[in-house]
C-alpha cells in the first residue's frame, strides 16, 4: 500500500497492554508477549490459529475444524493430529499466563474456542478504530475522525492471512478487511479534504484509485483533491479513465454521485472548504462522496417561511438557532423565504394529509378581515407538522387578501433568552414593515415598551410609575403592547404566528393572556402552537393557555399523524413512484404518521432510492434513528428518575405492557402506579379499550429508545426478572403466547440466567412454533438453542446428546424451508450424525434420509447411494417406517433420472404401498421424513407412470395427490402436490391447470415461508403466464426462480425446468434464446446423467430435436449406452 501521510498513529501493541498474547494478522501473522515473539509452529498450526481468530469467542465444531484444515485429504487421525496442533498452540500462547489461569485456548463441546480479549487482536482495534472514525465524520468533526481513522490504517502492515489463501474461510476473511481497509481509506480521505489537506489526498490515493477502479468514492475524493490543487485536467483524465474500464470490463457507466463531481468541476463548482463547492452541482457531489448522516434538526423539516424576525429551525430539533437579521417584506411569506435562499418546502416534502386543518386555520384567523380575530392553539407532538401547517397558512392568507398582514415568531429553549423575547420580535417585525405607523402608535408609551425594545428606554412617553411597584410597571408594559398591536391591527389587519408557547417565559405568558381578551371585537387574528405533552405536564403553562383560549372566538386544534396515504405521497416526492406498499406500511406504522419521525427513519437508508430496494423495510424497522433518539430523550428527561426506571421495565416487557405482569416484575421500589400515570399523562403510554389492565407504548420508536436506556447488564437483569416472573405466573398452564414471550426473554437475559435454565424454554418455543408451522420462528429458536448448548458445562453428561438432537432438528427445519440442498442444512445434519460417535446412539434413519435427499438434491446421484443402502440395511434388521420408505424412494428417484423407468417404477409402486400402510397403521412420519410419504412417494410414481405412457394411472395419482393434501395437510406437502399437478399439466399443454396450480402452490409456499417450493412452482406458473399471453411477466418470473434455487445448490429437476424454459422462450418468439437454454439443458443431463428428460414424450424433447438436433440428443444417449 502506498505510504500514508498520516500523523504517526500508535502501533497496537504500544497502545495497549491488555495481560496476555497480543496477535497481529494485518500483515504476517504474528503473536507477541512480554515484548518476545510467541513460536506459532508450522503453516497448519498457523491456519488453525487463524480459524479460531476470525470466529474469536465463539466455539469452532471439531469436524468443521477438520475439513476446513484439511478438506478432501485429512489425516488418518484427524482429531489425534488436531489435539496435537491445539496442545502446542496452548503451550505457545499460554507462555506468560498465571499459574492455575486459565487457557485462552478451550475445549468447548463439541469444539475450541479462542478467548482473547478484542484489544488483544489488531484487526479488531483496527475495525473498531475505523467505525469509530467514520461515526465521528457523520457528526461533522473531521479532525477528530481524521486521527481515528490514521491510526486505523496504521495498524494495516500488509494483506491479513494471504499465507492461507488455501483455506476459503481465511481467504473470504481477507477479501472482507480489505474491503473494510477501502472503506476507512475513503472516509479518511473525506475528513481530510473537510480539513484542506487537498494535496495528501491526492498524492495517497493515486495508487489506490488505480488498484480499486471500481470503488467510485476513492475516484470521487482523488478528483476534488486534484480540482482544489488547480489540476483539474487531470481530475478529468482520471474520470474518464474510470469510466473506460466500467464500460470495457462491466457494461456500465459510473455511478450518478460520481458525474456530479465531474459536472461540479467543469463548473468550476468544486472550492476548498469542504468536499464540495456550494453551487449545486457542488453541493451535491459533496453529498454523493459523504456518508449519509443521521438528519439534523434542521434537515429534517423544511426551513419556515422568513418574514419573521429571525431564522427559524424545526420544532422537533432539539436546540434553536438565534434569531437571525429581519429580511424586507417582498410581498408574502414564500417570497421572503425564496429571497433568503431558502428552499420552497413544497418542492422535496409536498403538503399532504392536512388539508381540513388549513382550511379551518384559514377561516379562523381571516375572520380578523372582518374585525373579529380568532385565537387558535395548535397542538399536538414534537415533528408532528405544526410548524409546516403555518408554512402553508401564511402564503395562503397574504395570498387571500393582500391588506392582511402576517407577523411570525417564535420562543426559544435554554438561558439567556430575555423576557417578552416573544414579543420582541413581533414589535421588531412590525416597526420593519411599517416604520411610520409603528412610530405613530408607540409614541404615547415610550419607556414603558423598553423591556421589550430596550432601545427605547430613553424615550418619552408614558406613565410614571413608582419604582417600587412592580407588577403595575409590568401591567402597564402588557397593555402598552397591546395598545400598539390594536392600533396597528387597526390600520391594516394582522395575524400573529405565534410558535413553541411551551418554551415562553411567564412575562410573554401574561402579555398574551390580556392581549387574549383584549382584541375581541378587533382586527387581530392570533394563531399559537404548542407541545401538547409540555404543556400537559406544566400546571403553570397548562392553567395560562386555557385561559388564552377560553374566551369566545377561540378553538384549540390538535394535530395527529399523517394518515397512510400522507406518508406514501410523502415517501414518493424523495424516492418517486413505485415504492412497495409494505414499506410505506412499515414506515407509517413505525412513525405513527410523523413527519419528522418519517424523515429520521429514511435517514437510515442513506440513500432514498434504497426505498425501492427488497430489504428497505427491514432497514426501517431495525434501529432508532439518531435524531429521533434525541428528540425522545428530551422528553424523558422532564420525567423523574423512579418514574423513568419503571418506564424502561415497561419497555423491555414489550411494546405492549400487560400492567398484571408489570406488578409481578417490579420491585417495591419503584413506583408502578405513579410512572403509569405520569407516562398515560405525557402522551408516552396509552390506555387499551378494549383490553383492561394492558397498556401500549404510543410508538415504538418510544419503546426502543427507553429500552435501550439501561446498561447492558441491567437489561439483561430486566430480562431476566421478566421471564421469572411469566414462568411464576403460568405455572401449571401456559399459552402459546406466554411461551414465546419467556423464551424471548429468557435468551435476552444472556448471562443473567444459566444456559440450563434457558434452554427448555427455547425448546419449548421451537415446538410450539413447528405446531402452528411457523418454520422461520422454528429456525431462530433452534439457533439460539445451539447456540446455548455450546455454554452448558462440560460435565454435563446430557449436553452431547442435546447437542445432537438440536443440530438434527435445525437442519430438518431448513432443510424444508430452504429445500434439502441447502448447505447450511446438510452440515447441521452431518454434524448432528457426527455426534452419534459420542454419545454412542444408533444410526438415526430420518437423519440418513435427510442426507440422502440433500445428495439427490444437488444430483450427487452416486453418492446419494450410500444413504440409500444404508437405509435399506437398517429397514432390514430393525423394519422401521423412514429406512423402508427412504429406502425405496432414494433409489427410486436415482433410477428415474437414469431413465430406468421400469425399475424406478418399480421401487416407488413399493414405496407407495408401504407409506399408505404405515399410515393405516398409525405411524406419523411426515416430521422425521420431512414430507408424508405417502406424497413423496407418489410424486416421482406420477412422473414415472406419465412418461411410460401409462397417463391414465399419473391421473389418478394426481387425484390423490390433491386429496390427500387437500385438508388439513403441512403447507410443504400441498406444494409439493401442486408442483407435481402443475408440471404433468405444462407436459399436456393444460395451461389453465399449470396457472391454477402453480398460483396456488406459490402462495402456500410464499404464506410459510418455504422459499424452495415458492420457487420451484413458480418455474410452471411462468411457463403458463407465457402461454397466456403475459409472456415478459412469464419470463421474468422462471428466471428469477432459477436464479433463487441457485444458492440453495438446488440441481434437482434442473433440465425439467430448463425444458418449460425453452418452450417458454420458443413460444414468445424468442428461438436464438430457447436455443441456447436447450443447449445447457443437454449439457446439464449429460454432466449428471440425468437421461429421462430427454424421454421422447417430454414436449421439451420435441423441441430439442427441432432446435439442436436429433443427434445431439442421441450422441448422448448412445455414450451412456442407451
Amino acid at each position: 500500500m502506498h505510504a500514508l501521510r498520516t500523523p504517526s498513529p500508535s502501533p497496537l501493541l504500544e497502545r495497549t497492554d491488555p495481560a496476555g498474547p497480543l496477535l497481529r494478522v494485518l500483515g504476517p501473522m504474528s503473536a507477541r508477549c512480554d515484548g518476545r515473539d510467541l513460536p506459532l509452529g508450522p503453516p497448519r498450526r498457523r491456519a488453525l490459529l487463524a480459524l479460531l481468530l476470525i470466529r474469536l469467542g465463539r466455539v469452532v465444531p471439531t469436524e468443521l475444524i477438520v475439513d476446513e484444515l484439511w478438506g478432501d485429504e485429512p489425516p488418518r487421525q484427524p482429531v489425534a493430529t488436531l489435539q496435537s496442533h491445539v496442545s502446542h498452540l496452548r503451550r505457545a500462547l499460554d507462555a506468560a499466563a498465571e499459574p492455575g489461569a486459565p487457557s485462552v485456548l478451550r475445549y468447548r463441546a463439541p469444539g475450541y474456542a479462542l478467548q482473547l480479549a478484542p484489544e488483544q487482536v489488531d484487526s479488531c482495534r483496527f475495525e473498531d478504530l475505523v467505525t469509530a472514525g467514520r461515526r465521528l465524520l457523520e457528526q461533522r468533526d473531521p479532525l477528530t475522525a481524521r486521527d481515528q481513522l490514521a491510526e486505523a490504517l496504521g495498524l494495516w502492515h500488509g494483506s491479513p492471512y494471504r499465507e492461507f489463501s488455501a483455506h476459503p474461510p481465511l481467504a473470504d476473511e481477507t477479501a472482507r478487511l480489505e474491503q473494510v481497509r477501502l472503506a476507512a481509506l475513503e472516509s479518511y480521505a473525506e475528513a481530510r479534504l473537510a480539513l484542506g489537506a487537498a494535496a495528501e489526498v491526492a498524492a495517497d490515493l493515486d495508487r489506490e484509485v488505480r488498484n480499486h477502479p471500481m470503488r467510485e468514492r476513492l475516484v470521487g475524493h482523488l478528483m476534488t483533491a486534484l480540482t482544489r490543487l488547480g489540476r483539474q485536467a487531470e481530475a478529468l483524465e482520471v474520470y474518464e479513465r474510470t469510466r473506460s474500464h466500467l464500460v470495457e470490463e462491466f457494461g456500465v457507466d459510473t455511478a450518478v454521485e460520481l458525474q456530479r463531481v465531474r459536472t461540479a468541476i467543469l463548473r468550476q463548482e468544486l472550492c476548498d472548504d469542504g468536499p464540495a463547492g456550494s453551487g449545486e452541482a457542488g453541493a451535491q457531489a459533496a453529498a454523493a462522496l459523504s456518508p449519509a448522516p443521521p438528519l439534523t434538526p434542521a434537515a429534517a423539516a423544511p426551513a419556515a417561511p422568513t418574514p419573521v424576525a429571525a431564522a427559524r429551525t424545526p420544532e422537533a430539533g432539539p436546540s434553536r438557532e438565534a434569531p437571525a437579521p429581519v429580511p424586507a417584506r417582498t410581498g408574502s411569506a414564500r417570497a421572503a423565504a425564496a429571497g433568503t435562499g431558502a428552499e420552497d418546502p413544497s418542492a422535496p416534502w409536498p403538503f399532504t394529509g392536512r388539508d381540513q386543518e388549513l382550511r379551518r386555520l384559514a377561516s379562523a384567523a381571516a375572520g380578523a378581515l372582518t374585525g373579529h380575530g380568532h385565537v387558535v392553539s395548535v397542538l399536538g407532538p414534537a415533528g408532528v407538522g405544526k410548524t409546516r401547517l403555518l408554512m402553508e397558512l401564511a402564503p395562503h392568507l397574504e395570498a387571500a387578501d393582500e391588506r392582511l398582514e402576517v407577523a411570525w415568531s417564535h420562543c426559544f429553549p435554554g438561558e439567556g433568552v430575555p423576557p417578552y423575547w416573544l414579543w420582541t420580535q413581533v414589535l421588531r417585525r412590525l416597526s420593519a414593515t411599517r416604520p411610520d405607523a409603528f412610530r405613530a402608535a408607540t409614541a404615547p408609551f415610550g419607556a414603558l415598551l423598553a423591556p421589550l425594545m430596550p432601545e427605547r428606554s430613553a424615550g418619552p412617553g408614558g406613565a410614571a410609575v413608582p419604582e417600587f411597584d412592580w407588577a403595575q410597571a409590568r401591567f402597564l408594559t402588557h397593555d402598552a403592547v397591546c395598545e400598539v398591536l390594536l392600533a396597528l391591527a387597526a390600520e391594516r389587519p394582522l395575524v400573529l404566528l405565534l410558535e413553541d408557547l411551551h418554551w415562553a417565559d411567564t412575562a410573554s405568558l401574561d402579555l398574551l393572556r390580556l392581549l387574549g381578551v383584549r382584541r375581541l371585537g378587533h382586527p387581530l387574528s392570533i394563531v399559537l402552537t404548542a407541545r401538547d405533552f409540555e404543556i400537559e405536564s406544566d400546571a403553570t403553562m397548562r392553567r395560562l393557555l386555557a385561559e388564552v383560549v377560553r374566551g369566545p372566538r377561540s378553538e384549540t386544534l390538535r394535530l395527529d399523524g399523517l394518515p397512510r396515504h400522507a406518508v406514501a405521497a410523502l415517501v414518493e416526492a424523495q424516492a418517486g413512484p413505485g415504492v412497495d406498499a409494505g414499506v410505506v406500511e412499515a414506515l407509517h406504522r413505525r412513525s405513527k404518521g410523523n413527519p419528522y419521525f418519517v424523515m429520521q427513519l429514511l435517514s437510515l437508508l442513506g440513500d432514498v432510492r434504497h426505498l425501492h430496494d427488497p430489504g428497505a423495510s427491514a432497514v426501517l424497522l431495525a434501529q432508532v434513528p439518531t435524531g429521533v433518539r434525541e428528540a425522545l430523550r428530551q422528553r424523558f428527561s422532564a420525567l423523574p428518575e423512579p418514574v423513568l426506571r419503571v418506564l424502561r421495565l415497561c419497555a423491555v416487557i414489550g411494546t405492549e405492557v400487560d400492567t398484571d405482569l408489570l406488578h409481578r416484575t417490579a420491585t417495591a421500589d419503584e413506583p408502578v402506579a405513579e410512572a403509569l400515570e405520569s407516562a398515560i399523562r405525557a402522551g408516552l403510554l396509552g390506555e387499551d379499550p378494549h383490553h383492561p389492565g394492558r397498556l401500549h407504548f404510543a410508538h415504538a420508536l418510544v419503546q426502543e429508545t427507553l429500552a435501550e436506556e439501561p446498561a447492558r447488564e441491567e437489561r439483561h437483569r430486566l430480562h431476566a426478572r421478566v421471564a421469572e416472573a411469566l414462568c411464576a405466573r403460568g405455572r401449571g398452564r401456559m399459552e402459546d403466547e406466554e411461551t414465546e414471550r419467556v423464551a424471548h426473554h429468557s435468551w435476552h437475559a444472556e448471562d443473567a440466567l444459566p444456559p440450563g435454565e434457558k434452554l427448555p424454554r427455547l425448546l419449548r418455543a421451537a415446538e410450539r412454533a413447528e405446531h402452528h408451522l411457523a418454520y422461520e420462528q422454528v429456525e431462530t429458536w433452534l439457533r439460539r438453542a445451539v447456540h446455548l448448548a455450546g455454554f452448558l458445562p462440560a460435565d454435563d453428561p446430557s449436553a452431547p446428546g442435546l447437542e445432537q438432537r438440536l443440530h438434527i432438528q435445525l437442519g430438518q427445519v431448513l432443510a424444508t424451508t430452504r429445500g434439502y440442498g441447502d448447505a447450511e442444512a446438510e452440515a447441521a445434519l452431518g454434524r448432528g450424525r457426527a455426534l452419534s460417535e459420542v454419545t454412542h446412539s444408533a444410526e438415526d434413519p430420518s437423519v440418513l434420509w435427510a442426507l440422502c435427499a440433500a445428495l439427490l438434491v444437488t444430483g450427487r446421484y452416486d453418492d446419494s447411494r450410500q444413504f440409500s443402502g444404508l437405509l435399506r440395511d437398517l429397514a432390514g434388521r430393525t423394519g422401521q417406517p423412514v429406512a423402508v420408505l427412504g429406502a425405496a424412494y432414494g433409489e427410486g428417484i436415482v433410477l428415474h433420472v437414469r431413465g430406468r423407468l421400469p425399475e424406478a417404477l418399480a421401487e416407488l409402486e413399493h414405496g407407495v404401498e408401504m407409506a399408505d400402510r404405515f399410515a393405516r397403521e398409525g405411524h406419523s412420519l411426515a416430521r422425521t421424513f420431512q414430507h408424508d410419504p405417502r406424497v413423496s412417494c407418489r410424486s416421482y410414481d406420477t412422473f414415472t407412470h406419465w412418461l411410460l405412457g401409462d397417463r391414465r394411472t399419473a391421473a389418478e395419482r394426481r387425484r390423490e395427490l390433491l386429496r390427500l393434501t387437500d385438508y388439513e395437510s403441512r403447507p410443504s406437502d400441498r406444494a409439493f402436490a401442486l408442483y407435481v399437478n402443475a408440471v404433468v399439466a405444462a407436459w399436456e399443454g393444460d395451461v389453465d391447470t399449470a396457472l391454477a396450480s402453480g398460483s396456488e402452490g406459490a402462495r402456500v409456499a410464499g404464506d410459510h415461508g418455504l422459499l424452495y417450493w415458492k420457487a420451484m412452482l413458480s418455474l410452471p406458473t411462468g411457463w403458463a403466464l407465457t402461454h397466456s399471453g403475459r409472456e415478459d411477466e412469464g419470463l421474468a418470473l422462471m428466471h428469477t426462480s432459477l436464479d433463487e434455487l441457485c444458492p440453495s445448490r438446488t440441481r434437482v429437476r434442473l433440465p425439467l425446468h430448463l425444458g418449460l424454459l425453452g418452450q417458454a422462450q420458443f413460444h414468445s418468439g424468442r428461438r436464438a434464446e430457447a436455443t441456447e437454454t436447450l443447449h445447457r439443458m443437454l449439457a446439464v443431463v449429460e454432466r449428471r446423467r440425468e437421461y429421462v428428460y430427454l424421454n421422447p414424450s417430454l414436449p421439451a424433447t420435441r423441441l430439442l430435436h427441432e432446435l439442436v438436433g436429433r443427434d445431439a440428443a442421441e450422441a448422448v444417449l448412445t455414450g451412456a449406452g442407451y
